[in-house]
């Protein structure tokens, strides 16, 4: 009993890193079966650039013809975090030994009032030792985290997440951050409000538009 005490203590003490603990990622098993399904069907495909991430990649229905003639795979799962698109690599990624990768993900991650910005960091370096053992040679194109309407108060943490991770990403060979949140805003700094779909989270034609202007230009240089 007279342990119990210095038990609780040590319980509250870690309570914070156990508050925003990651979901069971096995609710994402029916997007991965399909993935797989399509991957049977049509073979892996080395040569095309693979598009992960989350939502903003898998709703991204222009992707083929925004990139054309870049070939391009689309294996984007919606609400995934950082350590959710790892936890599938071995099945999603890998078998394709993608010589190119584009990434979107991290704003789930800090969309909580727990999260600080240095999580999506640190996630990120576990995604990246990955992806250094596995594809040491593989190209990688990380979007940055997006302002989206409805999560305006968590701009702060995005902006702050975006610079270490570029700082991160600016130092290593392959790695490539792109800044595509300047081109998302208006003369006076403020979010583009008509690029958003009506739940102001996800992107229409306009905000993916503007995601193709930043991107595909430094693409064409490694594949055109």
């Amino acid at each position: 009993m007279k342990k119990r005490p210095l038990f609780i203590f040590i319980i509250l003490l870690y309570l914070p890193y156990f508050s925003f603990s990651q979901p069971n990622p096995d609710r994402f098993e029916p997007a991965i079966l399909e993935f797989e399904k399509q991957d049977k069907e049509n073979g892996y495909q080395p040569e095309s650039v693979l598009f992960t991430g989350s939502s903003s990649i898998r709703m991204w229905k222009t992707l083929d013809a925004d990139m054309a003639p870049i070939p391009v795979l689309n294996r984007g799962f919606g609400g995934s975090t950082i350590p959710d698109v790892l936890h599938f690599a071995d099945r999603i990624i890998l078998p394709h030994q993608p010589k190119t990768i584009v990434f979107y993900c991290g704003e789930n991650d800090l969309s909580n009032d727990e999260a600080e910005a240095n999580l999506a960091l640190k996630r990120f370096k576990e995604f990246h030792n990955y992806l250094k053992k596995h594809l040491p040679e593989t190209q990688f194109y990380f979007i940055a985290i997006k302002h989206s309407i409805s999560r305006e108060k968590y701009w702060p943490k995005f902006r702050e997440a975006n610079k270490k991770l570029k700082k991160f990403i600016d130092g290593k060979k392959n790695y490539y951050f792109v800044d595509t949140t300047s081109n998302m805003l208006d003369e006076n700094g403020k979010v583009l409000q008509d690029i958003f779909l009506e739940d102001n989270l996800h992107m229409n034609e306009k905000g993916y538009q503007i995601w193709t202007e930043t991107l595909k230009p430094m693409l064409e240089k490694k594949h055109l």
